[in-house]
């Protein structure tokens, strides 16, 4: 409960930051750094301030032990570590370099601290990443990361849940940089797109389908992408059998908020039992890749920079509507490009929706799992408090991320110059 009240606290003081950071009067704060020139210097000061110093605080002056995911990641980490085989040796969902890449810090630190370290690091590398994309697109490119870097839930996300869901738009990333240098979509990006399925998990693959509309040259990325998955999937059956299958084995473990647990105690009522979750995982990922591919459709005549940001985050917002295993922490998958591309802080209505989203993603799952995951199969358990309260936070949830998709179809009706 202390960790909690203090995660509550820095969620409230950096709300505050971030409304007042935002308002209108603030803009001759930001205008007077922009003259002077020293943006990037300002943005390393944040990570230090914001990720580093956290980092050290919590797992230095503290010697907190890693939370979240981390445990699970360090026990077949160590087992990577010593030369281990991936699906054979341990159990692992994600994809096949997922966990070696978590093992290179163990060459310098023997620690399950190190996988967090890593966390960090690789996030604050994507937060300066994006802020050098789009800074000449946007004059407030750095007011965005700045802003980002306060908030409170991807720091809670990162540096205690251990989430990794963010490297998605890394690879993202890397090929939009590919595109806005060689202004080719082909089989470069195709191989760019690969990395994410061989380093990160298997839902990377979801947002391929609206990707491939527009794409001018989709016959050599997919041939690029299908020449990589050719070669690694040969080499991983010779290596270890069909054990390589392992992340596409479905999930039994229900994770919340979305669409099928808050539905749950109706249907549980209605029918008198809960449809397969399994099930529900096939639609829910049918209609992801349907709501992204209509996306898709709309923009694509876009050029291919203005479109492929839309379609990263409509495609993993709607996953976090709909799929019945999607915790609401896979938010931190799109929320930086959604900070960069959607939000207008001049806009107070979508910075309190933002710092709403930042207040859920805090104080859900803890409640969740101090309630010890209630599935509300049995609607009468919603007579004490705190379950009513948990299940309130879980609708008030999903319908933010239904505004996140909202507001990004909304951009997507636009005109845009192509």
């Amino acid at each position: 409960m202390g960790v909690f009240l203090s995660k509550l606290i820095i969620t409230i003081l950096s709300s505050l930051v971030i409304w007042v950071g935002s308002s209108a009067q603030s803009d001759s704060f930001w205008q007077n750094l922009a003259q002077k020139r020293t943006e990037s210097r300002w943005l390393f000061a944040g990570i230090l301030v914001f990720r580093l110093l956290p980092f050290v605080f919590v797992y230095g002056l503290l010697n907190e032990m890693p939370r979240g995911d981390v445990p699970f990641f360090w026990g077949k980490t160590q087992v990577a570590y010593q030369g281990g085989m991936v699906y054979q040796d341990f159990v692992s969902y994600h994809a096949p370099l997922f966990t070696y890449i978590l093992a290179f810090p163990l060459h310098f630190w023997y620690s399950s601290k190190a996988i967090v370290l890593l966390m960090v690091a690789i996030e604050s590398l994507l937060v300066f990443a994006t802020y050098r994309l789009y800074k000449t697109e946007r004059p407030d490119a750095f007011k965005s990361a700045l802003l980002y870097l306060i908030l409170s839930a991807p720091l809670i996300m990162v540096l205690l849940g251990g989430q990794e869901d963010i490297w998605f738009w890394g690879v993202a990333l890397l090929m939009l940089w590919y595109f806005k240098r060689y202004q080719k979509d082909g089989k470069g990006m195709g191989a760019i797109f690969s990395t994410g399925l061989l380093a990160i998990k298997v839902t990377f693959v979801f947002w391929l389908f609206p990707l491939i509309l527009v794409l001018k040259n989709r016959v050599s990325f997919l041939a690029a992408l299908a020449a990589v998955g050719a070669l690694s999937a040969g080499l991983l059956y010779y290596l270890e059998g069909t054990a390589f299958l392992m992340p596409l084995q479905m999930t039994d473990n229900l994770l919340s908020p979305n669409l099928y647990t808050i539905s749950r105690p109706f249907l549980a009522l209605a029918l008198g039992h809960t449809p397969p979750l399994t099930l529900f995982s096939w639609v829910g990922l049918v209609l992801t890749i349907l709501v992204a591919i209509w996306l898709a459709f709309q923009i694509r005549h876009w050029t291919l920079d203005k479109s492929m940001p839309l379609i990263f985050i409509v495609t993993y917002a709607t996953m976090t509507v709909i799929m019945p295993t999607s915790p609401g922490y896979y938010a931190f998958t799109y929320l930086l490009p959604f900070v960069f591309e959607i939000i207008d802080w001049h806009k107070r209505r979508e910075v309190a929706m933002l710092l709403l989203i930042n207040v859920l993603l805090v104080t859900q799952p803890f409640l969740f799992t101090y309630l010890q995951s209630p599935n509300y199969e049995d609607i009468t358990v919603l007579k004490k408090p705190l379950y009513l309260l948990e299940y309130t936070l879980q609708i008030v949830n999903v319908a933010a991320f239904g505004w996140v998709l909202f507001i990004t179809f909304q951009k997507a009706k636009r005109p845009q110059v192509c």
